[in-house]
């Protein structure tokens, strides 16, 4: 039998009075000393139920508490700064050229200005991501990049005399050293491009209609739902590069605009685990999304009244084993103004042997100051034309000061994906028309294009050794068409291979060592030539 507080106390205290009473003669009054131990008794006893008493509500709390959460009820009211964290990620990149043909000079690519000539380590993103919900309506996401750089670091341009009837092949030799000419071999000139600073990445509020945080729209600077790989981070990304098949579409994959998505109850979890399991996905932009945007890509002065629009529509489908096929179309349309700078207009753009210029042509005609000129819309009157000699080949004609409204620009993208289970497969294609400096590049219009990937995956983690996460790929990618966002859009070919592996010793911890045979255009600088290359590429990333 359990005796309580109370008749514990009871018996201790009636044990010590009968040991005094049998050792020695009572020393006080009785009846004083029964009375002192009944108040002790009695004050023992009501200690013991207030402590039942608050003991039991505690309980019936907890319980409302956890039938409450079940519900759906919101959390208790929190401080702004307990809703709020703060993570990021920063990777560090080395590459090394392992033969580049004779056109040594011409190696770089659009998303990695790490690639290219006398160039070693590389801080390639340092982030920093601030988010939360401030309210059940109201979601806040800030995403700084603190390793930005300017582009432009080397200068393929140089002033040199050579008579008229010489001008088209001096050019040619120019541009291309490995066919010697004396007096005419290409000299580099650098300039300073001080590198990692700061720039917005994203800043947007996502504002919710309802208690499910189905629907809601994306007001501020943020990704523009269009490919897969656009949307995917590049912390998940396995290959080191984006396509640039579906990438040229959307500088640094961002504009500013209002975006409205409507993801479903069910397929909210879905989008999360594909990231939060390892799979790679690409996270929750709707199963179907909208949107108005400027057009002129992130963190640039929008340059026309015109917006672009955007929409895609999205399904994952969950098998019964687990495995998960994701399926979407997307699309956007607009009239993008190029950017333009001076050039020597010469033949063969995209090609081993850009450069060249006609025998026919003045040497007066191919001068370094020429810039091409935009074929926008939007100009219908003789004064806002200017009269301008763009080329002696060509003779007077317009020119229409800022492009006018711009060149057309639009795209439709299909994609596919199985997730890496432990096999995965990824394919996006896309068909559009787009800005592009013409064969002749004395003019930027639009142009068709066209282009794409398929990458192969698998996922193997190592439980008997426990050593880590390992994902061999390989991946192939195409693409023919303008780069609207380099300076005179130039045409962009591409034909490039590459292999690797991510190792993921810690989930706070990534090693890529890669493999790229690459077959592409230098669209930094004019004669805009191709060249062919192989490089081992290596990337260290850490996640906090």
């Amino acid at each position: 039998m359990k005796l309580g507080v109370g008749q514990r106390a009871l018996a201790i205290a009636a044990f010590g009075f009968l040991a005094t009473a049998f050792a020695a003669p009572a020393a006080a009054d009785t009846a004083s000393e029964i009375r002192a131990l009944k108040a002790r008794l009695s004050k023992l006893e009501a200690d013991e139920a207030r402590a039942k008493r608050e003991a039991k509500a505690a309980a019936q709390h907890a319980v409302a508490g956890a039938h409450a959460a079940a519900a759906g009820s919101p959390p208790a009211p929190q401080h702004w700064y307990e809703r709020l964290s703060l993570r990021g990620y920063t990777q560090m990149r080395y590459n090394d050229i392992l033969n580049g043909g004779p056109f040594y000079n011409d190696i770089s690519t659009v998303g990695d200005k790490s690639v290219g000539p006398r160039q070693n380590f590389f801080i390639r993103r340092a982030r920093m991501i601030l988010s939360g919900d401030v309210s059940d309506h109201l979601y806040l996401y800030f995403q700084n990049d603190f390793a930005s750089s300017p582009s432009g670091t080397f200068s393929n341009s140089a002033t040199f005399n050579a008579p008229t009837s010489l001008a088209g092949q001096a050019v040619y030799y120019y541009y291309n050293p490995v066919f010697p000419y004396p007096g005419y071999n290409q000299v580099g000139n650098y300039s300073s491009a001080p590198g990692n600073f700061g720039q917005i990445r994203d800043l947007y509020a996502d504002i919710y209609f309802d208690k499910d945080k189905e629907f809601r729209v994306r007001a501020g600077q943020s990704k523009i739902p269009f490919a897969f790989e656009n949307l995917q981070s590049s912390q998940n990304r396995l290959a080191l590069d984006r396509a640039d098949a579906v990438n040229s579409c959307c500088k640094d994959e961002r504009d500013l605009g209002l975006f409205f998505y409507y993801t479903p109850k069910h397929l909210r979890p879905v989008f999360r685990d594909l990231v939060k399991n390892n799979l790679k996905g690409s996270g929750d932009y709707g199963m179907v999304g909208f949107g108005v945007y400027n057009g002129q890509g992130a963190n640039r002065i929008e340059l026309n009244k015109g917006t672009h629009l955007v929409a895609r529509f999205t399904y994952p489908y969950v098998f019964e084993n687990g495995q998960v096929v994701e399926a979407s179309v997307a699309g956007y349309t607009g009239r993008f103004v190029p950017y333009t700078t001076g050039i020597r207009p010469s033949l063969g753009g995209g090609t081993n042997w850009a450069g060249f210029v006609p025998l026919n042509i003045p040497y007066s005609a191919i001068g370094a100051g020429f810039t091409p000129y935009v074929a926008g819309s939007g100009w219908n009157n003789l004064g806002n034309y200017q009269l301008s000699q763009y080329g002696a080949v060509n003779g007077w004609g317009p020119f229409a000061a800022n492009g006018g409204n711009g060149v057309r620009d639009s795209r439709v993208v299909v994609n596919a994906v199985i997730y890496p289970q432990p096999f995965g497969l990824r394919a996006e294609w896309n068909w559009g028309v787009g800005p592009q400096l013409n064969a002749t590049q004395t003019a930027i219009e639009a142009k068709r294009l066209t282009g794409g990937y398929v990458e192969a995956s698998y996922k193997y983690e190592d439980k008997e050794f426990g050593t880590g996460v390992y994902f061999p790929f390989v991946k192939w990618q195409y693409y023919n068409g303008g780069s609207k966002f380099d300076n005179n859009a130039p045409m962009m070919r591409i034909y490039e291979l590459e292999a690797g592996v991510e190792y993921q010793p810690l989930p706070e911890l990534e090693f890529t060592v890669n493999y790229s045979k690459m077959d592409r255009t230098n669209t930094q600088a004019a004669p805009y030539r191709q060249f062919q290359a192989n490089l081992v590429r290596m990337q260290l990333q850490w996640n906090y």
